[in-house]
């Protein structure tokens, strides 16, 4: 919680390895903070989160490194650290067996090589948000958080980040991403979770969750699903 406001309703969730939760809602539903309790980032919660029968809270640092990468919204790091050094922090926190081959593989499914000497103070906001994302892919972990990770891309790049959530569910990890792009939600997420302005909470497929009326009552707009001849979906205002 944060701010004192909290969900109205307990939530209880149980996710399998392969699941890509989505979490989505309006602004200000409590989306980040329950990623932040998650992923035990400093948001005070009163519930418990566990992998495996081990409890992530009392997780010493260096365990829970191993179990869980977080991509928070802010992308703050030290300006004069190089790309490399940065995503190495991720490979470094979960003690991968070869860090360098680690950060290099990491560098490219985020499509980023090239920025690999740069310095991150000197980095656009989109590439920011990229390298942070090959800083978790460094980590490698069974439980990803991930934080609006498209929020500051162009669309090549956001195609780029949908890829690598869904080979992630494929790979057996779960992941956990609030998103305000429903459509993204849609076409990458295998569930959804829903916060309504209300404090209650909706859980189910893409399509259970982002019917019509569910959409309006959270977010106060008439939708309608399309799906393009390619098969993607694309969620649309009405008017």
């Amino acid at each position: 919680m944060r701010g004192n406001a909290a969900l109205r309703d307990p939530l209880s969730l149980t996710l399998e390895p392969g699941t890509v939760l989505g979490i989505v809602g309006p602004n200000g539903v409590g989306k980040s903070s329950l990623l932040g309790a998650i992923a035990q980032s400093g948001v005070a919660s009163f519930g418990s989160a566990t992998f495996g029968g081990e409890e992530l809270v009392s997780a010493r640092a260096r365990r829970r490194a191993a179990l869980v990468s977080l991509m928070a919204q802010d992308h703050g790091a030290p300006g004069e650290l190089r790309v490399r050094e940065l995503v190495g922090v991720g490979a470094l926190a979960s003690r991968r067996p070869d860090p360098s081959r680690a950060i290099d593989a990491a560098l490219m499914r985020a499509g980023i090589p090239h920025l690999a000497d740069r310095r991150y103070g000197a980095l656009s906001g989109g590439e920011r948000q990229l390298v942070q994302l090959a800083r978790v892919l460094a980590q490698d972990t069974p439980i990803v958080v991930l934080d609006e990770p498209t929020s500051a891309l162009d669309l090549a790049h956001q195609r780029t980040v949908e890829q690598i959530m869904s080979g992630l569910g494929a790979r057996g990890r779960i992941v956990l991403a609030a998103i305000h792009d429903l459509s993204l939600a849609l076409n990458t997420c295998t569930h959804l979770l829903l916060l309504d302005p209300g404090g209650a909470s909706h859980s189910g497929t893409p399509h259970e969750v982002l019917g019509p009326d569910r959409v309006f009552a959270a977010y106060g707009v008439r939708t309608t699903i399309h799906t393009t001849p390619q098969g993607r979906r694309i969620l649309a205002a009405d008017d």
